[in-house]
């Protein structure tokens, strides 16, 4: 591997464990994970320091065991209160372990038959007593939907070791999928079947000066449930560089402060699914704890949004008004976003927003045009293009 290629791979790394919101690691059960469980050396030395000396674990049945985060010898594990979690899910030598992190040491666990990796169906109706839900009658479709943690899809070629983080979220929350390899996002994709162009233009406001999209509303709510087609965008912009998204991120970076966070843009933010997931630590610092309406504003524009908290997990997401914002605004994959917290509006949560481009130069997106849908031929109608700042799902 040449110099640059290692320095274009330890780059990647960097942003990997400074960046990225949610973290996997998985583990095969061997002899002695009764006592103690070793945590991957990569995971917690990238981080320890976000990490307390306890920690939650959430088992696929929704309920939470706490345990203790011991060192020994620059090894770390989960220990007092673990030995709980292996006796209420029944864990068995080479069963296998999958874990999420989502900040504030807290953890999602999947837990799979080592023999058939396979997931164990009876981990989803585990109380703490070491009965099944089933057992005592008190099983719900709801706490099962509540309790029902994010498809996680990882290799398993090897014992252990941190995987690519795949962020799927459950029944009743928006897909959020992987980051791909960083190398593959670089080389520009393009779609050119069943496309038509979605023109750019300055965002469109009401009487109050404010872009409002009330009708989007159903479209991007994470609980969206009725299996509709997604509207997907293709990008027209140029290949792009590593050099071009380092200095847009750099950037960034030198202009953030405590009491902002930056998001490097992912094709689920700006190409479909359009849905922002905000850090659970910036979460936690401000009055962000529940659903509400929020603003996000830009250079003279000012875009309503909904904000979706998900009490699980201590975090929050834009939905309804993000798709608007990154169309009006043409943002696209690797462009950095930097927000940063301002006075109230209507008594609404206002961010500020910041935008670094890793291209300067704007080219429309292109809207993807559904498939047919089986059987059903004449319901779908042809649609004239439509500009960003007015095109409605």
């Amino acid at each position: 591997m040449g110099d640059a290629c290692k320095d274009w791979s330890k780059w990647a790394e960097d942003i990997y464990w400074t960046h990225f919101q949610t973290f996997h690691f998985y583990q095969f059960l061997r002899s002695g994970f009764d006592r103690r469980l070793v945590i991957p050396k990569t995971f917690s030395d990238n981080l320890k320091k976000k990490l307390s000396q306890s920690a939650t674990l959430k088992g696929p049945s929704g309920l939470t065991w706490d345990v203790e985060l011991t060192t020994n010898d620059d090894t770390m594990f989960f220990n007092h209160g673990w030995q709980k979690f292996v006796k209420d899910h029944s864990l068995e030598e080479t069963d296998l372990l999958v874990f999420r992190y989502n900040g504030w040491s807290q953890f999602d666990v999947l837990i799979f038959d080592g023999k058939n990796l396979c997931e164990k169906g009876a981990s989803y109706f585990v109380t703490k007593c070491g009965q099944t839900e089933h057992d005592n009658r008190c099983f719900t479709k709801k706490r099962l939907r509540e309790g029902y943690m994010d498809d996680v899809h990882t290799p398993l070629d090897v014992d252990a070791g941190c995987t690519s983080p795949v962020n799927s979220m459950g029944d009743d929350s928006v897909t959020v999928p992987s980051e791909q390899c960083i190398n593959s996002l670089v080389a520009n994709k393009r779609t050119r079947q069943g496309a038509r162009h979605v023109g750019s233009k300055k965002p469109a406001t009401n009487g109050e000066g404010v872009k409002s999209n009330p009708s989007d509303d159903a479209a991007d709510s994470p609980t969206k449930k009725n299996g509709a087609q997604v509207q997907q965008f293709v990008s027209n912009r140029r290949p792009v560089s590593e050099d071009e998204i380092k200095s847009a991120l750099v950037l960034a970076q030198a202009a953030s402060s405590d009491d902002t966070f930056l998001i490097v843009m992912r094709p689920t933010h700006v190409y479909k699914r359009h849905f922002l997931w905000i850090p659970a630590e910036w979460v936690m610092n401000h009055p962000l704890k529940e659903n509400q309406e929020i603003y996000l504003r830009f250079n003279e524009g000012t875009w309503r949004a909904k904000y979706f908290y998900n009490r699980g997990r201590g975090n929050g997401g834009i939905t309804s008004g993000w798709k608007h914002f990154v169309l009006d605004n043409n943002l696209e994959e690797f462009d950095v976003c930097l927000f940063k917290p301002a006075d109230r509006m209507d008594g609404s949560f206002v961010l500020d927003v910041s935008i670094f481009r890793v291209v300067q130069e704007i080219a429309t997106l292109t809207v993807l045009t559904p498939p047919p849908k089986r059987g059903r031929p004449k319901s779908i109608k042809s649609t004239k293009p439509q500009a960003c700042d007015s095109y409605k799902m």
